[in-house]
């Protein structure tokens, strides 16, 4: 009986090479005739006849003609030897394969069928502009048609950055010339570009502590030594910094709304900063995926806006304000390190996606960027509320912390309250929380859940927050409530 995803021509051929190659048809023997194989194969004799065509194309067989088929000579008496396969594929890595393999990239695995209940830091889908984006599509593929054959720009399409640094000049105040612009497959790429570049093995680097997982582990992954900083409520403490590694070679900082805790940096963290970058010569990771999205005051600006010494490389996506799935994001990059970049970028990938960015910039030369992300601004900052008010009439086990900007906020957990056993027993709710220790580089300070609002409708926060009171009940060891 054939498998379903084989052909007839496909399984006559499959028997028959393996056949050969254990031995049971041997060198020089001969083939059955193709109408004697297909009527014993119940198969049309021309399914029989292409199996043995692909047989001698690929050399297992000889045609001779008036005589018939015969298996080639030239072959090894038996096909090679089974071994055994390691147990962990990890026997085959080399000693930098190895180390690559457990750098963490998040707090916990994505689990496809857990659904987006307080999944952090990831935007709602049903917030996704799909009509307009398939128009903008169709539009974009018309003269992009031509291009399919070709690499895109390995620096990103020329219109996409004019889209941009005129994007970055409206909404965030940061002058940015479109030559001077990368476009990466999200901001993960341009922190592993610029790590890269930037870094050789054994350098200092300072990371927020507790910090961006995926971002520590882009500094791990080029060798670098992730110098913990701590991270309060205005974010990265500079002078602590200063401290613990003065030699640095770079920083990794979110200045507008760091991760977890989103404290944002005041302007004199911020101005002690750049002076000491620019003292010490070292360079400056500024991670601003999420700055549209601000729930207390003004949006702040780039440390990029600030800087005059070339020092500061800005990262940004369309993750959040779009979809992760897209892969596009971008980094603003001093003038004299674009070539390399552009260079790094070429060997990476060849490019991002051309199709994508094409469609990107037409979804922005229409101006519809800008009233998309004020809708999900609006419905976010509702959904935002409706957990904060259902987490407090609801779950008295949780202290949450509502971080002024961002996608996500974090709870602290009852004193004596296991973090592990909270996450799971939230998990097998269907609630995508993650643990705070995750983020810790250094040794947690805090224990807590870190959990997503975008992905949970309002009228859904009350259900949420009961749910999450029963996870909670059942991981401290009470009455698990009903689910």
């Amino acid at each position: 009986m054939l498998a379903p995803d084989q052909t007839r021509q496909q399984a006559v051929f499959e028997r028959l090479r393996q056949a050969i190659l254990t031995g049971t048809l041997p060198i020089n023997a001969r083939l059955p005739p193709t109408r004697a194989l297909a009527s014993e194969l119940g198969v049309a004799r021309q399914t029989v006849v292409l199996a043995y065509e692909r047989l001698a194309a690929e050399g297992y067989v000889r045609a001779r003609t008036g005589s018939g088929t015969y298996v080639a000579p030239d072959l090894p008496d038996a096909a090679p030897a089974r071994t055994a396969v390691p147990d962990t594929a990890a026997a085959a890595l080399s000693a930098r394969g190895k180390r690559l393999a457990e750098i963490p990239a998040t707090a916990a695995a994505r689990d496809g069928g857990l659904g987006m209940l307080l999944a952090g830091g990831l935007p709602a889908p049903d917030l996704f502009p799909v009509q307009a984006w398939a128009r903008c599509a169709s539009r974009a593929l018309r003269p992009l048609a031509g291009e399919l054959a070709s690499y895109p720009p390995p620096q990103g399409l020329l219109e996409l950055r004019e889209q941009i640094a005129a994007h970055l000049a409206a909404t965030r105040g940061l002058i940015a010339d479109p030559g001077c612009i990368v476009v990466t497959a999200g901001t993960q790429q341009a922190l592993r570009t610029a790590a890269e570049l930037l870094l050789d093995p054994g350098d200092a680097a300072w990371v927020e502590d507790p910090g961006y997982i995926a971002g520590r582990g882009a500094l791990l992954a080029a060798g670098a030594v992730p110098v913990p900083v701590p991270s309060d409520e205005e974010g990265l403490d500079v002078a602590a910094g200063i401290d613990r590694a003065p030699d640095a070679r770079l920083v990794l900082v979110a200045p507008s709304h760091a991760t977890p805790l989103g404290g944002a940096l005041p302007i004199g963290r911020r101005l002690a900063l750049l002076d000491w970058a620019t003292r010490a010569g070292a360079w400056v990771l500024e991670d601003d995926c999420d700055s549209e999205f601000r729930w207390e005051g003004r949006p702040l600006p780039p440390l990029a806006s600030l800087d005059q010494a070339g020092r500061v490389i800005y990262c940004g996506t369309f993750s959040k304000t779009l979809a992760p799935a897209l892969r596009l994001g971008f980094a603003v990059v001093p003038g004299p390190l674009v070539p390399a970049f552009v260079r790094l970028r070429t060997l990476m990938d060849r490019g991002t996606d051309g199709l994508n960015q094409a469609v990107l910039a037409e979804f922005m030369r229409q101006g519809l960027l800008a009233p998309h992300i004020r809708r999900m601004r609006t419905e976010y900052a509702r959904r935002r509320a409706a957990l904060l008010a259902a987490l407090d009439r609801h779950v008295p086990s949780l202290a949450a912390i509502p971080a002024p900007g961002g996608l996500h906020m974090v709870a602290r957990l009852a004193n004596g309250l296991d973090e592990a056993a909270a996450v799971r027993a939230c998990r097998t709710r269907g609630l995508a929380v993650a643990p705070l220790h995750a983020y810790y580089a250094g040794p947690p300070r805090m224990a807590g859940l870190v959990m997503g609002f975008a992905g949970t409708p309002s009228a859904l926060a009350t259900d949420t927050a009961k749910r999450l009171e029963a996870a909670l009940r059942a991981a401290a060891g009470g009455f698990a409530g009903s689910k």
